[in-house]
């Protein structure tokens, strides 16, 4: 078992308290998910090998682990397969954000508060580091709904596609590449957004409302609209954050937007003008959250998700206050 670093950094243990949906039992579990369903043993190559440990112990919050693993334990799924389904969607994010640090993506130096895996362990190592994070991400999936009945198991591989492949995060790390500020439009820096950020929360929240079972089509879309709600305002947080605070603050290096010309709402249109959007969001999620949760008490994680956004919006105006004196 990979056990985290008693020293663990102070921005890692803030995102933890920061970003806790669950019980701090369930949370423990998925921390151990995380670390023990990507097995790494002998006879791996030590640059591999330490890519690998060192992603293990640094899970980060889990926030869409979380989200994955609530839903479906509201909903009364089996416990083993909730985990095998949240851990692999935190595989991927892992991976992502492994590929988008890379030298010829965002060629970022630090990530949740330590070295990045390319810097630490060379540029070939990150990459086949990410690669066995897929690998083993879609094998979890596999488990769970290689064994649905026949709509759901459509509807499930369905949105995987979507999310995941050439049309949903792919493309939209694509755009982010060869996005051009001088030239593109506001619009185009949120298709990026729904591209890059809103997939892997939609993919965190659609996925377990389909392998639970829930056909509904009206919550279908309630839950599709709250996946675009809440993406789009994580990644305006997460631009200000790039734009506003430090690695200390962060974890992460700063400024990376800025520095290579990439896609940011709030260069985009203006602090004020990202703040006002970021607040109507807010309010459309909120809408959707209280809707969700007059049909049924199996939504009360999203309740928790929305509390915790809340309090992370606060923070960000606060910093976007103090920097600006309004």
């Amino acid at each position: 078992m990979i056990v985290l670093n008693a020293q663990e950094n102070q921005h890692e243990q803030f995102s933890h308290d920061q970003h806790l949906l669950l019980a701090m039992d369930d949370f423990a579990y998925l921390v151990e998910g995380y670390q023990e369903l990507l097995p790494v043993g002998g006879g791996i190559e030590s640059h591999l090998g330490d890519t690998l440990m060192d992603t293990l112990a640094h899970p980060g919050s889990l926030v869409r682990a979380q989200l994955a693993y609530g839903i479906l334990q509201n909903h009364g799924v089996n416990k083993k397969r909730s985990l095998h389904l949240a851990i692999a969607l935190e595989y991927f994010h892992s991976a992502s954000l492994i590929f988008d640090d890379l030298p010829a993506m965002d060629h970022a130096t630090i990530r949740r508060g330590g070295p990045c895996p390319h810097v630490e362990y060379g540029e070939a190592a990150a990459i086949l580091g990410a690669l066995a994070l897929v690998n083993q991400g879609y094998a979890l999936l596999w488990n769970v709904i290689g064994s649905l009945p026949a709509r759901q198991n459509q509807a499930a591989a369905e949105l995987i596609t979507s999310c995941l492949g050439i049309g949903g995060i792919l493309n939209g790390q694509a755009m982010d590449l060869h996005f051009q500020n001088s030239t593109q439009s506001m619009e185009d820096v949120i298709q990026v957004a729904k591209g890059k950020t809103v997939t892997l929360l939609r993919l965190s929240i659609m996925l377990p409302a389909i392998v639970a079972g829930e056909d509904d089509n009206e919550t279908l879309e309630l839950l599709e609209s709250l996946s675009t709600s809440w993406g789009l305002s994580y990644q305006i947080m997460d631009d200000f954050k790039d734009c506003l605070m430090s690695t200390f603050e962060t974890g992460k290096s700063p400024c990376m937007d800025w520095k290579r010309d990439r896609p940011n709402l709030p260069i985009k249109m203006g602090y004020l003008g990202a703040m006002e959007t970021l607040g109507s969001l807010f309010k459309d999620a909120e809408t959707t959250v209280i809707a969700l949760g007059k049909r049924k008490k199996a939504w009360t994680v999203l309740d928790r998700m929305h509390a915790k956004l809340s309090a992370e919006q606060h923070r960000i105006s606060e910093s976007v206050e103090s920097r600006l004196c309004i």
